[in-house]
């Protein structure tokens, strides 16, 4: 009975529109790059290279509906060829649980319409799409990701922000290491102390 509640839900939802997405890598980048990576057709991208990944973290979830649709467009390399591996999924207790794994030449765009049927919508709809290239062949670079879109709309591209549990622990962190300082110059100055009196 539930179930069928949730399948209600789920199939009356209307389509996403995951406007924004946060971005990781793992390589460096600039803000160029996400600025190339929210522009649709522009020519320019990310350039993921051999056994390199970006990922993209989406404000609101896609999948949720049978009519969604998610594309990635890549560019050729300038010589040879490369091949990408997309996944799609949701992160979930900041793991990511993957729903399904596409694979296609850098050069051509992915589409992908049936993300609803292949598990999306048990997860709640999907966030998370995890981008690397698998293989470099002939002198190529790697892949370039031109941009991403959802249902048609281009999604924009920002720097990833901490979460606030994310900042909480960071604070933590830094004051554990502080009391920690604190406490072994405290050490040092009494163990002085101490062997000068023994010295005397």
């Amino acid at each position: 009975m539930i179930a069928a509640a949730l399948a209600a839900l789920f199939l009356s939802a209307g389509p996403a529109f995951a406007r924004t997405a946060a971005f990781s890598s793992s390589t460096p980048y600039t803000p160029s790059t996400l600025t190339s990576l929210s522009s649709s057709a522009d020519g320019a991208g990310a350039l993921v290279t051999l056994d390199n990944w970006i990922a993209l973290l989406f404000d609101q979830p896609f999948g949720v509906s049978r009519g969604d649709t998610i594309s990635i467009f890549t560019l050729p390399p300038p010589i040879g060829d490369a091949r990408l591996t997309v996944s799609f999924g949701r992160l979930v207790g900041g793991l990511p649980v993957f729903v399904d794994t596409r694979s296609f030449d850098a050069g051509n765009t992915l589409t992908v319409n049936n993300l609803f049927q292949r598990g999306c919508f048990a997860l709640g709809g999907c966030n998370y799409v995890l981008i690397e290239t698998t293989r470099q062949r002939r002198g190529a670079p790697g892949a370039v990701v031109d941009y991403v879109s959802v249902n048609g709309e281009p999604t924009d591209i920002v720097e990833p922000t901490p979460e606030p549990a994310v900042w909480a622990m960071m604070m933590m962190g830094f004051a554990g290491v502080a009391w920690r300082m604190k406490t072994a110059r405290r050490k040092a100055t009494e163990d002085s102390r101490r062997l000068k009196r023994l010295a005397a």
